[in-house]
């Protein structure tokens, strides 16, 4: 079992330190020697005397009353900065005195309150003695920053770092339960709920701020009798003069009509008193004791107790001590008798002053009680086991410290313990092999805080074995219960750590709780333990743990785990774990959340829990939650578990479409078929003769949602059919058949994956007896869902089982795609299948987004028109062709499929076409992978061409004379412009072009071409350097375009337009090479042009417009020029993601010549210069005839007589021949 939860206080507080903000005013109002009252405020008879000190001798170890030196209070290590060791408070805290007349107090643990307004800054216990000098032990911190912490409980730290009167010495006690967390709910696979009944609980409700439900129990006097009973350790009672002294309800079942819990009356007694110096004191103080705070029960006897009970120790100058004290009640609360064993003249925090027995409790098999006190011996704590039997026979009202001869208690021990705690919590069971059983003590503070649980021998109450925490201030030891959870016959323990802190990031820990179980092998052996962890911060999972019995009837113990500050607001959760031969399942089969919200503190619900009792005696164990804050306690009757066993049977399950033995209703047409059985058993505890089933059939249910089922019920043509089925309890599988048949083959195409029939089935609520309360369940553990296949047989051999072979390759038809070219694409395919046969083969083709399919390649006679389509499934867009159902084995195709290629200016330099084969075979399904990768490249040609217009000057220039100081532009010299084409050929896109030009503007400070105007067409964007028109002169209005101009626009040779300009009369020099004027030996005037994007076809089209600066050349007659501007351009961008390595760029020279002429004019000539020449020439050719003669020029030579014959008769001869 779990003991009662009582954490130690964190000061001298006389009363309880109210969890989640309750009412804090005791601790100014009532809190004694506190840190807002005065120690005039309380009767003299309390003071502590000075004079006695507690000697460290041997002797007075022996004793139990020997001293240790006193010792400031040490802080409790929490968890992680600023978390507490404990949430709430523990055992009260002490003074220790270091010299007569002075001590120390130790602080408990501060308390823990809900996320939006825990104490923070650290839970420094408010220690302080009356009249003497003490100082609170620190207790671990507070979890909340301490901005938010309660007022009330700032000062109770402040407590401890105060100087108190001296003398003075009050109880610190609390109970140990304030857990506080923000949490949200927790998740587990169980999300239906099993077989605890959360819809027809029933539920006590109690006083309002009673904490009715902070202990819970069944009473189960006789076999057929059961009450509940609660703890409300806040109520009010008859007793007068008792505020708050606590009560124990007593709820009846079943809870019918106005049924209403009743108070138990335990005691009715105000407080006893003695005479003191003639006046009546009381010796015993009953307010705020917390009576109810543990409640047990065992068979007829019930045990509540107050831990936080005082009495008036029999000293010279008395004291009050919380000593805790029980009350027994038996014969049907016939009979009461009070057992406070640590009230006795061992008083003070080195004996039992500080005891508070009852703050834990549990019972032997035999009936005997255990009592854990953990404020004994300076908060070691203790365990106390007596006989009820004793109790009751050596009770006394007038003997208020009697003592029983067979009691047993735990001794002192050493210092080292001090602090401890043990007795925290309590609980009995075997493990030692001999049939008796031992005890079990939660320890949480020991062992330097890690906590321990100790197993104790029932007969001398000696030590056997401990589980020590893994985790300091977790609290390990909080709670303990013992289970035989494999019900393996021997017990385990189960260990609750609510503090517990999940470290799985080290920076962000979270305290989740743990709880660790522990099954025992042999006798003391135990197995590592099973760690079961919460999942919600500050849930405090592990506050409370239940044996619950057998609670689903599977044959192993199950257990219930209370998580009370987990959930939606904090409402509370409890979790339940079902046993196995293995210890507990991972993960809880059922979350009974908390209904009730609280505006002042969380619900607590599950803070208690309470199971193994049948209630309502339907065979199945039940459960009690309480849930203090709202005042509630539900009980949860647990429902019987309906455990069925379905089947399917298929005859026959392979189905051959040729064996058409079925004919469809209204129809001549013969279908294959099958016969169909569903089939079921049920076992169950405590459930009727007759279980009515809700069955749900599905065929084919693989198959999605819309797509073609190849199997019908016979009978309604549907895929899926809903009846009844009544199944008799504890007989053989009882079946109900059915006929299914198959579609024709050409409305499917799936022929080799199996055809899935699945059954569900839910219990029929409407077959149920009518008043039943609790209704049954199915099990959880055991599913509603069954399923079985058929196979419809292929030609696959004798195993029925095709596995093909399939090879896939590809190629394209071109390896490079251009930019901006009409792209047309194929892919040249080849798939074969080299296996079995392949069903429902298809080739998918993935596309890249920068090509859209066109179709199948079929102007190729060697290349198969498959049946192909373009499909898009989510973004990925495919072509996918039957390849056939099935692709037989040897089959061999080639097949070309058709691309477009539009969108290339996004994409890298690259495309992809994955392609494969797949089927729906089970083995080797599909073909290997092919990725085709394409190549893109971007390609442009550009080129740059110009004219001068006129394309030369002839100078000078007729009835014309440049003007000293030109104004006007006319007055200059000629007309000459230059016209620019830069023109993308294509195929791909330009985007940024420079396009710059040198013009011949000056040379030593004379102008040559004088700029006046610059004009673009296209996507251009120009700047000179220098500016033009330096001098300011008057431009003349610009004439229309050229034709030359026209012709750049219309995208023509501008060649074929340009015309010779006439020059009338005038005829040209022959004259000297011309002198070449360019950049390279004059100034040149920059233009520079930022073309924009230009696409394949189109043109960018520079107009300069000058004046030949005449009176510069004028001066230097006769000399031709050649003017050249030179016009150069360089692509610096195209528009797409990758640029091709080399980008275009070229350079041109547009010339414009200046060639001089001479005008066609007639004169006259003397005339004696003409009779002179004459004469003069007649002279000169007498003289040279008269040489000539001389020198025998005009002398005949005559040919000698011989050869004068020779020469006759050679003509004589001719002659005849002739």
């Amino acid at each position: 079992m779990q003991g009662a939860r009582l954490y130690p206080t964190p000061g001298r507080v006389r009363f309880p330190i109210l969890p989640f903000g309750g009412d804090w005013s005791i601790l100014s109002s009532r809190a004694r020697g506190g840190a807002d009252s005065s120690p005039t405020q309380w009767p003299g008879w309390l003071e502590r005397p000075s004079g006695r000190r507690r000697d460290a001798t041997a002797a007075a170890r022996q004793a139990g009353a020997a001293g240790r030196r006193g010792r400031g209070g040490r802080g409790g290590r929490g968890p992680r900065r600023g978390a507490g060791a404990g949430a709430g408070a523990g055992p009260a805290a002490r003074g220790r005195r270091s010299a007569p007349g002075r001590s120390r107090g130790r602080g408990g643990l501060a308390p823990r309150r809900p996320a939006p307004e825990r104490a923070g800054g650290g839970g420094r216990g408010a220690g302080g003695g009356a009249r003497g000098c003490q100082r609170g032990r620190a207790g671990p911190a507070s979890r909340a920053p301490a901005a938010s912490a309660h007022p009330q409980a700032r000062r109770a730290m402040a407590a401890g770092r105060r100087r108190r009167p001296r003398g003075c010495r009050a109880p610190r006690l609390a109970p140990l339960w304030c857990l506080a967390a923000a949490l949200g709910a927790l998740r587990a696979p169980g999300s239906r709920a099993f077989n605890l009944d959360a819809d027809t609980l029933t539920v006590y409700s109690g006083p309002e701020g009673s904490y009715f439900g902070y202990a819970v129990d069944f009473h189960v006097p006789a076999a057929r009798t059961a009450s509940v009973l609660v703890g409300a350790p806040k109520a009010n009672t008859s007793q007068p003069d008792i505020v708050e002294g606590g009560a124990v309800y007593y709820c009846p079942w079943p809870a019918q009509g106005s049924a209403r819990c009743k108070q138990i009356s335990f005691d009715n007694t105000n407080n006893r008193k003695i005479r003191v110096n003639g006046t009546k004191e009381p010796i015993e103080f009953k307010s705020n004791q917390w009576f109810g705070a543990t409640v047990r029960a065992h068979k007829g006897e019930v045990v509540a107790c107050a831990p936080l009970y005082h009495w008036r120790t029999l000293k010279p100058t008395p004291e009050k001590d919380p000593v805790g004290t029980c009350y027994v009640a038996i014969q049907n609360f016939s009979a009461y008798a009070e057992y406070s064993p640590c009230r006795n003249s061992n008083a003070d925090p080195e004996g039992q002053g500080y005891c508070q027995a009852g703050f834990s409790l549990d019972f032997y098999k035999n009936g005997d009680l255990i009592v854990g006190g953990p404020g004994s011996f300076y908060w070691q704590g203790q365990v106390i086991t007596a006989s009820i039997a004793d109790i009751i026979a050596n009770y006394s009202f007038k003997d208020i410290l009697r003592k029983l001869a067979r009691e047993k208690q735990t001794d002192v021990a050493p210092a080292s313990y001090d602090d401890s705690y043990l007795g925290y919590s309590v609980a009995a069971g075997e493990f030692t092999g001999d049939s008796e059983q031992e005890l079990v003590a939660g320890v949480p503070r020991g062992a330097q805080n890690f906590g321990y649980v100790s197993i104790i021998n029932s007969t001398d109450m000696t030590f056997i074995q401990n589980f020590t925490g893994e985790q300091m201030a977790s609290y390990f030891g909080y709670t303990v219960t013992v289970s035989d959870v494999n019900n393996d016959g021997m017990d385990d323990v189960l260990i609750g750590a609510p503090l517990f802190m999940e470290r799985e990031f080290e920076s962000s820990p979270r305290e989740v709780g743990q709880v660790y179980l522990y099954l025992q092998e042999n006798a003391l052996v135990f197995r590592d333990p099973q760690i079961l962890a919460g999942t919600e911060v500050f849930g405090r999972f592990g506050s409370a743990v239940a044996h619950l019995g057998d609670l689903n009837q599977d044959g192993y113990n199950d257990i219930a785990i209370g998580a009370p500050f987990a959930g939606k607001d904090q409402r509370g959760q409890v979790l339940i774990y079902n046993g196995n031969k293995d210890g507990l399942n991972r993960k809880p089969s059922q979350i009974l959340q908390g209904m009730w919200a609280s505006q002042t503190i969380p619900s607590g619900f599950g803070f208690t829990l309470r199971g193994d009792s049948d209630i309502d005696r339907n065979d199945y164990p039940d459960l009690i939650v309480g849930a203090f804050g709202t005042g509630k306690v539900a009980v949860y009757r647990a429902r019987p578990v309906v455990t069925v066993d379905a089947q399917l049977l298929l005859h026959p399950m392979i189905i051959n479409l040729e064996n058409k033995t079925c004919q469809i209703p209204e129809s001549l047409s013969s279908v294959a078929c099958f016969s169909l059985s569903v089939c079921a058993s049920v076992t169950g505890q405590s459930i009727s003769n007759t279980i009515g089933l809700t069955a749900e059939v599905h065929l084919d249910s693989l198959k999605q949602k819309g797509a073609v089922k190849r199997t019908l019920f016979l009978d309604n043509h549907e895929s899926h059919l809903i009846f009844p089925l009544t199944i008799k309890r504890q007989r053989s599988l009882q079946c109900q058949d059915f006929v299914v048949y198959l579609r024709d083959e050409t409305e499917f195409r799936d022929k080799l994956s199996p055809i899935n029939i699945s059954l569900n089935y839910s219990l029929d609520e409407s077959t149920f007896k009518e008043g039943l309360e609790v209704k049954p369940i199915l099990n959880y553990y055991r599913e509603n869902t069954v399923t079985q296949q058929a196979h419809i047989l292929v030609d696959c051999g004798e195993d029925n089982m095709c596995i093909p072979d399939l090879k896939l390759s590809a190629r394209p038809d071109k390896h490079q795609v251009i930019i901006g070219d009409e792209n047309h694409l194929t892919l040249i395919i080849n798939a074969r299948n080299e296996g079995e046969g392949a069903y429902e083969a298809e080739l998918f083709v993935m596309i890249p987004e920068e090509a859209d399919y066109v179709g199948i390649e079929r102007s190729n006679k060697g290349l198969r028109p498959l049946s192909c389509e373009y499909e898009m499934e989510n973004i990925t867009r495919m072509v996918v062709c039957d390849l056939g159902n099935p692709m037989v084995a040897g089959t061999n195709y080639s097949l070309g499929l058709r691309f477009a290629v539009p969108r290339l200016e996004k994409t890298n330099m690259s495309i992809n076409f994955d392609l494969q084969i797949r089927s729906s075979n089970k083995d080797n399904p599909d073909s290997n992978f092919v990725s085709l990768q394409i190549n893109i490249t971007a390609v442009a040609q550009v080129e740059i061409r110009g004219v001068s217009h006129p394309p030369q000057i002839v100078l000078p220039i007729h009835n014309w004379e440049p003007e000293e100081e030109p104004r006007k532009e006319e007055g200059i010299g000629p007309l000459v412009e230059h016209i620019y084409e830069l023109h993308n050929i294509g195929p791909s896109t330009i985007s940024d072009t420079l396009l710059e030009v040198g013009w011949p503007f000056s040379a030593r400070d004379e102008f040559l071409l004088y700029i006046f105007h610059v004009q673009t067409l296209g996507p251009l964007r120009c700047q000179t350097n220098p500016d033009i028109n330096p001098q300011d002169i008057k431009p003349a209005t610009p004439p229309e375009d050229t034709p030359e101009l026209s012709a750049f626009l219309r995208n023509s040779t501008i060649p074929h337009l340009v015309r010779r300009r006439d020059v009338g009369v005038l005829e040209p020099h022959r004259q000297s090479p011309a002198k070449i004027l360019n950049c390279t030996n004059i100034e040149c005037l920059q233009i520079s042009c930022a073309v924009g994007q230009l696409e394949g076809g189109e043109s960018a089209v520079l107009k300069v417009r000058s004046r030949l600066w005449a009176r510069t050349f004028l001066q230097r007659k006769n000399d031709p020029y050649t003017l050249a501007s030179l016009v150069s351009f360089k692509v610096k961008k195209m528009p797409y993601k990758d640029q091709p390595a080399k980008l275009p760029e070229g350079s041109i020279a547009i010339k414009t010549s200046v060639i001089w002429a001479t005008p066609n004019v007639s004169f006259s000539i003397p005339l004696w210069v003409i009779i002179l020449a004459i004469l003069l020439g007649l002279l000169v050719l007498a003289i040279l005839t008269l040489a000539l003669w001389k020198c025998g020029f005009f002398d005949r030579a005559r040919p000698p007589q011989d050869d004068m014959n020779d020469r006759e008769q050679l003509t004589d001869d001719k002659a005849a021949e002739a």
